[in-house]
């Protein structure tokens, strides 16, 4: 909702209750009055408010001020009818609502008009109150002159608040206008990475910005001593390639003290010089394109006018300089970029390399290598910190003979390689066989070595090895070869860790494993071995099925947690010797679940828990948790449910003994398509005919268990 009609809403709410106090006051004293002068003025008036608020809200806005000034005045002569009808028993209150038509006006147009319409109230209620014979003189002069003074006051108050309140509407307009416009052209000023586009588009930016006569961009060349017009509006052709020295008149001020400058008056200004003939400019804002440590330039806006030109107009410029300012930073940046283009390629395909690998040793091969393309050089090495006995070894290389790789750890703060760890930072040497701070240059004599970069191989805070490039000529490494060089090392550094940490991670996953499958183990003498017999048969039918080497991993290690929900049954349940009940039932079937929850909480078995909660169910769709059927149970479940079934019947039970090994195949074989997957009971059957998996099992090949998960390569 815009000022006016929040101000036109404010006055209807005091019109309202000063005609809801005029309606009581004439209830009160009515007897006093002619009704038939009286109710006319007061349905009159009330009619005129509703007709009022009827038309302001209607009215054209070019033509809101005159019939909003032609309301209130006939508003005042209505109250004057009041007033005169009122004449015999005169009700004193009545002459304030000469105010609402004031305190309307000063609200809605401002101090001066209010003043005026005060002076109108004044003269209606004087004049009023002479026709209605009321004037006492000199008694009566006091009254009216004090009346006057109110309505002055109101007008006053109210034109001040209306005019106060319009001033900081405009100023957030302004404000608005502003950011917008900033928004605007930082927009433009990105959309380009062209350095001479980002000048022209300042300038027009403060063309259509503050409208000045004159903008000058002036652009800081290369060699740091000259400035020159980069973009120019309202000056000549030949003034548009003026160049000036960098410390020349408030240009070379603005660009030495980086600050901004506002000039109301040029002939004011003893260091002003007039730059342009064709214009003589009396008013100017000086602004330095500057980012952070940078300054690129000096934008100049100039009118031909004294005091054109306000702080305002100065923050806008300065906002639209620093944009420019990054544009500027950005397209030299992306200049620079173009020119690495084919390096950071490279860098990248380097980086998507060794950060793939995850075991550390190819990881160490793949960088050195790599070093060794990306300085188009012969030879590299890698050598890691013992952190412990603070030595560094070589931990792999490329062009070096084995006798240089043996020659010996170096201590830290020896050697070159030393002194890169001791100080964090890269060294380069021209000739390492003349250098006295390297501690074999025999050695790299006879290995045809010459110049040599070595960099930190750093992680955060700590340096874990140094990676070096040798050449076998003299050569002096550049700045942005060590750059280069360093950025590699950084990549290089990352990968390592991660190798480190993944092998790590897999020795912490082969523990909890094995834990686990003791713990089932451990529980029940006539189950002992039972994970490890399941685990090989499932293993077998998953390499005979064709699946692949991730996807038999997954099915070794469920098959070794199947059963480890059965932590969580009770043990008189687990070796009843007897048939369960209904309920007992129940708590077995729930160990899947069970299962599921306790390898929750262990990140990488996240692949083997579809399966350990799965491989009970039945290929029709009757077995639990889910009642899964065919192709819905995962293939893992359905693997190591055959693999469980078999094992389950060929071993001792509580409540019962082994089934010879052929009712056992046979059975298997009866329930396929019922409860088992055709194909795995066809390709288990195979396998057992054709000798590929051991159906006899002796007490001896149980405790191989922790050596088979060693061999499963986690």
């Amino acid at each position: 909702m815009d000022l006016r009609k929040r101000l036109v809403y404010f006055t209807r709410l005091i019109r309202l209750l000063a005609f809801a106090y005029l309606i009581v006051q004439y209830i009160v004293v009515r007897e006093r009055y002619q009704a038939s002068q009286m109710i006319p003025v007061i349905v009159g008036l009330g009619v005129f408010y509703v007709i009022m608020d009827r038309i302001i809200f209607r009215v054209p806005e070019e033509r809101f001020k005159s019939a909003s000034l032609a309301l209130m005045l006939f508003e005042m002569f209505l109250v004057s009818l009041l007033i005169y009808f009122t004449r015999s028993d005169p009700i004193r209150e009545f002459e304030y609502l000469y105010v609402l038509p004031v305190a309307n006006v000063a609200l809605w147009f401002g101090l001066r008009e209010g003043i005026s319409y005060a002076a109108a109230a004044s003269a209606a209620f004087s004049l009023t109150i002479a026709l209605s014979g009321r004037i006492d003189w000199p008694r009566s002069m006091g009254s009216i002159m004090g009346t006057a003074t109110f309505y002055f006051a109101s007008a006053y108050i109210m034109g001040y608040m209306a005019e106060f309140a319009e001033r900081e509407s405009t100023e957030k307009a302004r404000r608005m206008v502003e950011l917008t416009a900033v928004s605007g052209f930082a927009t433009l000023f990105d959309s380009t990475l062209l350095e001479s586009k980002v000048y022209s588009n300042l300038c027009n930016a403060i063309s259509r910005s503050v409208s000045p006569d004159v903008v000058l961009v002036f652009r800081l060349e290369k060699d740091g001593e000259r400035l020159a017009v980069a973009a120019c509006d309202g000056v000549s052709e030949s003034e548009a390639g003026l160049e000036i020295p960098v410390g020349y008149g408030i240009v070379g001020k603005v660009l030495e003290e980086r600050e901004p400058k506002l000039l109301r008056d040029t002939d004011m200004e003893r260091e002003f010089r007039h730059l342009l003939e064709s214009q003589r400019i009396r008013s100017a804002i000086y602004t330095p394109m500057k980012w952070r440590d940078e300054v690129y330039g000096v934008a100049l806006a100039g009118n031909t006018e004294r005091g054109s030109l306000d702080e305002n107009d100065l923050n806008l410029i300065s906002a639209l300089a620093v944009q420019a300012a990054l544009a500027v930073h950005n397209s030299r940046l992306y200049s620079d970029l173009e020119d690495r283009i084919g390096e950071l390629h490279a860098i990248f395909e380097i980086d998507k390399a060794i950060t793939s690998a995850i075991d550390l040793e190819t990881v160490l091969q793949q960088i050195v290598q790599m070093s060794v393309g990306l300085m188009d050089a012969k030879i590299s090495s890698i050598m890691l910190l013992d952190e412990e006995s603070e030595e560094l070894v070589i931990a792999a290389a490329q062009g070096l003979s084995e006798g240089y790789i043996r020659k010996g750890p170096i201590k830290v703060g020896e050697s070159i390689a030393g002194k890169v760890i001791q100080e964090g930072r890269p060294i380069a040497v021209y000739d390492i066989r003349h250098d006295p701070r390297h501690a074999y240059s025999e050695q790299a004599r006879m290995e045809g070595l010459c110049s040599l970069l070595s960099v930190p191989l750093s992680l955060k805070d700590r340096v874990i090895g140094v990676l070096n490039i040798y050449t076998d000529e003299p050569h002096a490494f550049t700045p942005h070869e060590i750059n280069l060089f360093t950025s590699l090392a950084s990549q290089a550094a990352i990968a390592i860790e991660n190798a480190r940490l993944f092998e790590s991670l897999e020795e912490i996953y082969i523990e909890v494993i094995t834990a686990m499958a003791s713990a089932i183990d451990a529980r029940d003498a006539y189950t002992h071995g039972h994970s490890q017999r399941v685990t090989e048969y499932a293993v077998a039918i998953a390499e005979e099925m064709g699946l692949s080497p991730a996807e038999v991993d997954i099915i070794r290690n469920a098959s070794i947690l199947h059963d480890v929900g059965k932590i969580g049954i009770k043990e008189d349940i687990l070796k009843k010797p007897g048939r369960l009940s209904e309920e007992e039932r129940r708590e077995m079937e729930y160990h899947p679940f069970i299962g599921t929850k306790i390898l929750h909480s262990v990140r990488l078995l996240e692949p083997v828990m579809p399966l350990v909660y799965h491989h009970h169910e039945w290929f029709d769709g009757t077995g639990y948790p889910d009642g899964l059927r065919g192709e819905e149970i995962p293939l893992g479940a359905r693997i190591i449910s055959v693999a469980d079934a078999f094992e389950s019947m060929t071993s001792d039970r509580p409540y019962r003994k082994a089934m010879p090994v052929e009712e056992a195949m046979a059975e298997l074989r009866r329930n396929a398509g019922r409860q088992f997957d055709p194909r795995v009971v066809e390709v288990f059957t195979r396998l057992a005919e054709e000798g590929k998996i051991e159906l006899e099992w002796s007490p001896s090949r149980v405790i191989t268990l922790t050596d088979r998960l060693g061999r499963a390569g986690m």
